[in-house]
């Protein structure tokens, strides 16, 4: 008999079929279809909920974020929207007195974006002095590519003028002295000699990030957390809120390795792709192989247009690229290769090209955002089973700087249309914190192409819209087809794990304009809901 039963609705299955009602037996769905055959398998402690003609879809998953650096981010300097270096130094000083912060006690900032300031130069090491001087602080842009902190935090760090970092650059000025400014590797590399939260900040911090995403109809996260807490730390976090069943989304998780030493010792525990329970499975191994574009760190095939002589960083060559991705290859991992550029791009699609065709092992790789390339590009993917991560949010968040920085390359970026008809497998994701992980405004992204406010008009490069079936897809079996659970979730059909999301409307039959009006009411995973939405929250 079922638990609960969704009636009177119309229900996506995402497999071909619409129904008007269905029902859960515990943690599966057991039964799509018409009410009266549904209404008939309620048991006497069933939950019945009238739909009232909204919309029931698979949980939406997101196929890339960073759990752990979002829920971390909740107690951290928020700098999102700060529009000029006095309100980021304001910002920062208000953040100490309120918290009361002790002198020599690091202080973490994320979120501002200097393409807002009158000047858009970063900020170097005098501006986050003017915060403090007395306390060691990093203040990261809000792509997570690049960023400053002052000269107590350098010295407690041990950075200096002669540092050097594979991959990675820190800023030197015109008399070789350092900025405080750091890129790519080095920015890595200078956040993990910072002190890691425990073990209940990192469970408190995938737990309030987990809530958070459950409000958006998010059940499934495919996130890389390695950047906030140690392996054994988070793991065991993972480990523990399952058991306390405090964990209220599915996990794949990403293992950044850069290089093979740091792979080989992963590969160590015995872990591989797919090892784990249905909340919480070892995902990729996760590359970054560039950087962003708002910071010009991408790596292209010809210069930036508006900094020439630039093409961004590099963070690997292609042989030594080629040596860690066959590493993790024959090893049986999944690889995933942040590239942005469509230089850095073309070296994954090389690199894991020639994994794929040394055994013709299909293990999804996918390249995460892939916002350059040109259809020869896609051909290759395509024909090698390399996947695609994208962000819809970007095409959105991109355009004010996309032009000057691009020229008449703009139109080679964002073609997520293109891809998929080309035969790209595509997954939709976030990178919250970068983006919010609301699904529905990627959605509308995709869709439409325009700003909330529905600009600019007629949608920017509209030959790249896709229909809205297709965008839903990106939040529900395109996650699931990429950790290998396309047999289990991202569709309603009986047997599969009961991750369902209920919408204010249906979606489908939304005039497109009018996605954003659209709510998530409710969250379920595995039969419990996890979010109800109260009329307040309009």
């Amino acid at each position: 008999m079922a638990d609960l039963i969704f009636y009177n609705g119309i229900v996506h299955t995402m497999n071909g079929q619409t129904a008007s009602a269905a029902a859960v037996s515990g943690s599966l769905i057991q039964a799509v279809g018409p009410d009266g055959e549904i209404l008939s398998l309620a048991g006497p402690n069933c939950r019945m909920i009238d739909l009232q003609g909204r919309c029931l879809l698979p949980g939406f998953q997101d196929s890339h974020c960073h759990l752990l650096l979002t829920g971390l981010g909740y107690e951290r300097l928020n700098l999102r929207g700060v529009t000029s270096v006095e309100e980021l130094i304001q910002a920062g000083r208000d953040y100490i007195r309120e918290r009361n912060i002790p002198e020599g006690t690091w202080v973490q900032g994320e979120g501002f974006d200097n393409t807002l300031f009158a000047d858009p130069s970063l900020p170097d090491y005098q501006v986050i002095e003017a915060i403090s001087d007395r306390h060691p602080i990093l203040l990261e842009r809000v792509c997570g590519h690049v960023g400053t902190a002052n000269r107590l935090a350098m010295e407690k760090i041990g950075f200096d003028e002669k540092t050097r970092i594979t991959g990675g650059v820190i800023d030197l000025d015109a008399q070789g002295r350092i900025t405080g400014v750091l890129r790519e590797a080095a920015l890595d590399q200078f956040k993990m000699r910072i002190p890691k939260p425990s073990l209940e900040e990192v469970k408190r911090g995938i737990t309030a990030a987990a809530q958070n995403a459950n409000r958006y109809g998010v059940t499934s996260v495919h996130t890389d957390d390695l950047e906030g807490a140690d392996i054994d730390t988070l793991m065991q976090a993972y480990h523990e809120l399952e058991e306390e069943g405090q964990l209220t989304v599915r996990v794949w998780e990403e293992v950044q390795a850069a290089r093979v030493p740091v792979l080989n010792r992963f590969l160590e525990r015995g872990l591989r792709t797919g090892d784990g329970t249905d909340y919480f499975r070892i995902g990729n191994i996760k590359l970054l192989t560039d950087g962003s574009l708002g910071a010009r760190t991408a790596y292209m095939r010809e210069e930036y247009r508006d900094d020439p002589g630039n093409r961004g960083v590099a963070v690997y060559t292609q042989d030594e690229l080629d040596e860690v991705v066959m590493a993790a290859h024959q090893a049986g991992m999944q690889i995933a290769c942040h590239a942005i550029g469509d230089g850095a791009a073309q070296q994954c699609v090389n690199a894991l090209e020639k994994a794929y065709r040394s055994d013709g092992a299909d293990l999804r790789n996918r390249i995460v955002h892939c916002q350059f390339g040109d259809r020869e590009m896609f051909r290759r993917m395509a024909q090698n089973h390399i996947a695609a991560d994208i962000q819809p949010g970007f095409t959105i968040s991109d355009i004010p700087y996309v032009p000057s920085r691009m020229g008449e390359r703009e139109k080679d970026g964002y073609c997520w249309k293109t891809m998929l008809d080309m035969g790209v497998h595509l997954g939709g994701g976030s990178d919250c914190p970068v983006e919010s992980f609301d699904p529905i405004w990627g959605i509308h992204c995709v869709v439409n192409r325009t700003d909330a406010e529905g600009n600019p008009a007629g949608g920017w490069h509209p030959d790249q819209k896709m229909t809205v079936e297709e965008a839903v897809a990106l939040y529900t079996t395109g996650g699931s087809y990429l950790s290998f659970e396309e047999n289990k979730k991202g569709a309603i059909v009986p047997g599969y794990l009961a991750d369902l999301t209920v919408l204010s409307a249906d979606i489908m039959s939304t005039p497109p304009e009018r996605i954003l009006d659209i709510h998530v009411d409710m969250t379920v995973i595995g039969g419990k809901a996890v979010y109800e939405r109260e009329t307040s929250e309009d």
